[in-house]
């Protein structure tokens, strides 16, 4: 069974991990023996040989992660929405969904905002509507949502009628079976 490293190798792990980083370690390490060795592997060695550095790296009472948010921070998800800080810890929302409610109110359920003309970093107001979900589902089916607002509201109007009229179609239905 072949080891990862020397017992001398082992010795100078030993010998100098007190103070030091992961990081900082393997790039001594790498410099002494002519290594190419990744953080990953010190870290396990230290790890499964019960080895610390002696660092303290617990946050100090009122002591700010380096990667903490303010409220109101925004970023964009990698499928193209903008999500903006709303409040503490870390709770986030659809900055369309965000906007819509400053000016109108909280959203209903069974609803959902849309971009009129599917441009995702498009947040005025005439861009944004408010539709049943149902409809949004039934215009996406359809192919009636396009890049012309217009054109989308037509669209939506139309999914609308069509929901209307397959909800009849199923009352009438059950009416002739009672």
């Amino acid at each position: 069974m072949s080891r990862l490293f020397t017992v001398e190798q082992q010795k100078f792990i030993e010998n100098n991990v007190f103070g030091k980083t992961s990081e900082e370690l393997t790039k001594l390490i790498n410099q002494e023996f002519n290594l190419s060795l990744k953080v990953k592997q010190i870290q396990y060695y230290k790890k499964s040989h019960k080895l610390k550095s002696g660092i303290n790296t617990q946050f100090k009472k009122n002591q700010v992660p380096h990667n903490k948010k303010p409220i109101g921070y925004e970023f964009t998800s990698s499928d193209g929405y903008t999500y903006i800080k709303v409040a503490e810890p870390n709770i986030y929302q659809h900055k369309q969904i965000y906007i819509y409610e400053q000016s109108y109110g909280k959203i209903p359920k069974n609803h959902s905002v849309i971009f009129l003309d599917q441009d995702k970093t498009n947040f005025d107001l005439d861009n944004l509507i408010l539709v049943e979900n149902k409809d949004k589902l039934t215009a996406k089916n359809k192919h009636l949502i396009f890049k012309d607002k217009e054109l989308t509201k037509t669209g939506l109007l139309i999914a609308r009628v069509i929901n209307k009229a397959s909800g009849e179609k199923r009352r009438d239905s059950d009416k002739q079976w009672k």
